[in-house]
């Protein structure tokens, strides 16, 4: 009886009801969602899984899901729950705009693999596809203390966009490397200042190569081949124009049209209702409630509309404040966009220059943007013209990429030509690895002591090339089970 109060206590204690989490998806698979953490976590570390309950999908379902901190909100975590079943098609259904949603959270708990997946000074992680979060939640427990290095494979491209905008992966992996290996169709709507130690591959890796790779640029000293930075400086220099073609696109490919589009009619209206609250100095909304506060608001410049005619939207029409909202809460940061940005692509779908919007304009943009061919409906040529920054980006992306077929040479010796699809190390540094194993075989049964290696996902093939590069160098692998 004791135990069965104990638990039913401990069940209570940490069970919190979060009234306010933020949903939105991340991309074509998934959706992400962000809380503030309750005041009975405040001692409980932010990396780890908890279960949660949407009583708008099922009040009896519970479901298990790892996370780590929000980097963008000071005492918030968040989640990353991809697509993998009906709890979370359900889901994924049921967000069809960004919202505020009511979620059950119980937990933080920890797993076995949180305290010993990294037992030396050096490690390297690898993860596959929604794997990446654990693997983050886990890394941010040793951040700071340990140097990991990361190798993400994943073919989901909303993902890798989502990961690359929303985490610091760079201060995670500080004095260490991260290397993105995208399988996937779609091209990549990526940050503008991509860090210097973040490098991303438009192929799959073949794990050997890499991971002797990554030990011999810091075991030697030598660092990482000059020409992967140049290549990493072409990708990150893409202009707004072409990012931002990409970045609708995706979008598209992630909600409807038309709720976009409904969204921003509401906006443009919400907005000459209150326009009257608006405080010429800052340009702010004197009101903001508590939704636009948390994750983006309305952007306002009584200077640069007319306020005559927002306090008066035609029907079905959209106003420059209400596609900012559109843009702030569809594409959040993903095209990092400026105020300057969003007026020039608003006056770009305003053909008509009536300073709004009509659904017939906002569909032939993202026809255009998407490269849709449904532009005969369009007799403007001006419109035409003024699209055509957007044109060619898949073929600049592409060629700025690192590809398999690109050589890979430097000052280092250990980095010659790759070959066999390698887009990082080589027989050069398989030899070096077997030149140090040797040389230091005399005075140590485990030469590589100070390097282990863990895995998150859900790849066999790549558990087991793991489990053999795990026994040829004799470097402790750890694997999460995800028995949770």
């Amino acid at each position: 009886a004791v135990y069965a109060v104990d638990r039913i206590f401990g069940y209570v204690k940490r069970n919190n009801l979060i009234e306010t989490a933020y949903f939105e998806r991340y991309g074509e698979n998934g959706v992400a969602l962000h809380f503030k953490n309750p005041k009975s976590w405040e001692d409980k570390s932010p990396t780890s899984y908890v279960l949660i309950m949407c009583p708008w999908i099922s009040k009896y379902q519970w479901h298990a899901f790892t996370m780590f901190p929000d980097p963008s909100k000071e005492n918030h975590s968040m989640l990353c729950i991809g697509n993998s079943g009906d709890w979370t098609k359900q889901l994924y259904d049921k967000i069809k705009v960004p919202c505020m949603r009511q979620l059950y959270v119980h937990g933080p708990f920890m797993t076995e693999f949180s305290d010993t997946a990294v037992t030396t000074s050096n490690a390297i992680a690898v993860a596959s596809g929604i794997g990446i979060t654990p693997t983050l939640s886990l890394m941010m427990n040793y951040a700071g203390r340990k140097r990991i290095n990361i190798i993400w494979v994943c073919r989901d491209p909303g993902l890798v966009e989502y990961i690359l905008h929303k985490v610091d992966i760079s201060a995670i992996t500080r004095n260490s490397y991260a290397f993105i290996f995208y399988t996937g169709q779609r091209e990549l709507s990526l940050p503008k200042h991509l860090p210097v130690n973040i490098f991303i591959f438009r192929s799959r890796p073949n794990l050997e190569y890499t991971i002797t790779g990554i030990v011999t640029a810091i075991h030697s000293g030598e660092g990482l081949p000059e020409e992967m930075y140049e290549k990493q400086e072409k990708i990150a220099n893409a202009p707004f124009r072409k990012r931002v073609m990409i970045a609708m696109y995706r979008v598209t490919q992630i909600y409807d049209e038309n709720e976009m589009f409904d969204f921003a009619v509401k906006e443009t209206e919400r907005a000459a209702e209150r326009m009257q609250d608006v405080d010429l100095e800052s340009g702010r909304f004197l009101d903001s409630d508590s939704d636009s506060e948390e994750y983006g608001s309305m952007r306002v410049n009584s200077q640069r509309s007319s306020r005559l005619s927002l306090l008066n939207p035609p029907h079905d029409a959209v106003s420059l404040l209400g596609f900012d909202a559109m843009i702030s809460r569809f594409l959040g940061v993903i095209g990092e966009y400026s105020e300057s940005d969003v007026e020039d692509i608003f006056h770009t779908i305003d053909r008509s220059r009536t300073g709004f919007i009509d659904r017939t304009e906002f569909s032939d943009f993202l026809s255009m943007a998407t490269r849709k061919n449904v532009m005969n409906r369009v007799s403007s040529r001006d419109l035409l013209s003024s699209m055509v920054a957007f044109t060619d980006m898949e073929t600049a992306l592409t060629n700025s990429m690192h590809n398999p077929n690109s050589s890979v040479r430097g000052s280092s010796s250990h980095h010659a030509n790759t070959s066999h699809g390698s887009v990082f190390g080589d027989s050069n540094t398989i030899e070096y690895m077997n030149n140090l194993m040797n040389a230091r075989c005399s005075t140590s049964d485990k030469p590589l002591e100070d390097w282990s290696l863990f895995y998150c996902g859900g790849s066999t093939g790549i558990k087991n090339d793991l489990k053999g590069i795990s026994k040829k160098y004799n470097i402790d692998l750890a694997v999460e089970k995800f028995d949770w």
